[in-house]
């Protein structure tokens, strides 16, 4: 059985995250804004920033909670933050919420309680450091797909959404690393490669995003970005990490994917994003 302080800062660590994006979705006008920058510029901008910080938050419980968890337990709840994201933008934003959001949001929170029940513990402080140079070429190679236009248009921003997804997952895996190595002695960090390493695939991770939303349609690609986001650390935490599995926590994790892309595919829409189809009550 997983830690439980540890998935309870994993819980907290994609709220902050969610309750941040919905914040600065509320606060976007200020992008943009023409004419005399008055009190609604002014409360915009600050609801952003106010979304932004409490965004950006996240990654100090997730890196407490990595300490404890393996990076496919942390994985499986960003699908929590999805729901959540849901639900607080029908009750922030006044988007429209369907009674089938609710069940989904019952479903993956079940999924992650089983995630952690069966949990075989944490692998320790192994890293196999050939297994992780090859997961962090992988992200690389399928971006070089892109570039040499090797595959059809219709496939391009499914790509780049899973290069996303895939740099989304080694920003998990490379904090794990630097956790296992280091506690939380953050100035050591700056020794690392694996900082570095988080470093370039954030940067990746939003690069090859908003890529993705110019190049094609997101009602393929934002369920690819955030399966992968979840499925690719999975994959790295038995071959980097040694983590071992129970036969049900397999089962459950793909239960959170199934969930979240039925959640993404009922509130996406193209050109627009999550949780945009429009306002309205719940239905």
């Amino acid at each position: 059985m997983s830690s439980r302080p540890g998935l309870l800062l994993s819980l907290l660590a994609y709220t902050l995250l969610s309750v941040g994006f919905v914040l600065e979705k509320k606060g976007i006008a200020w992008i943009g804004f023409k004419g005399r920058k008055d009190r609604v510029y002014f409360n915009n901008l600050f609801i952003w920033i106010s979304g932004f910080l409490i965004a950006n938050l996240y990654i100090v419980p997730n890196t407490m909670a990595l300490k404890s968890l393996s990076p496919h337990v942390v994985a499986s709840v960003a699908g929590w933050g999805v729901a959540v994201t849901v639900i607080l933008s029908w009750a922030v934003l006044g988007e429209r919420l369907y009674c089938a959001d609710l069940l989904d949001t019952a479903l993956i929170a079940g999924a992650i309680v089983a995630i952690n029940l069966f949990e075989q513990g944490n692998a320790g402080d192994i890293i196999r450091v050939p297994y992780l140079v090859a997961a962090s070429v992988l992200p690389f190679m399928l971006f070089a797909l892109f570039i040499l236009k090797a595959v059809t248009q219709g496939t391009r921003a499914v790509l780049l959404a899973a290069v996303s997804g895939i740099s989304t997952g080694m920003i998990t895996v490379a904090m794990k690393a630097l956790v296992s190595l280091f506690g939380f002695r953050i100035g050591d960090y700056f020794v690392s490669p694996y900082l570095y390493l988080y470093l370039l695939f954030s940067i990746t991770a939003f690069v090859t995003l908003q890529m993705a939303f110019k190049t094609g349609d997101m009602m393929l690609a934002g369920p690819a970005q955030y399966s992968m986001a979840i499925i690719y650390p999975v994959i790295c935490s038995m071959l980097v990490f040694g983590s071992r599995f129970h036969p049900v926590q397999p089962a459950a994790i793909l239960l959170v994917v199934i969930f979240v892309v039925r959640l993404l595919r009922r509130h996406w829409t193209p050109g627009r994003g999550l949780a945009a189809k429009g306002a309205g009550g719940a239905h």
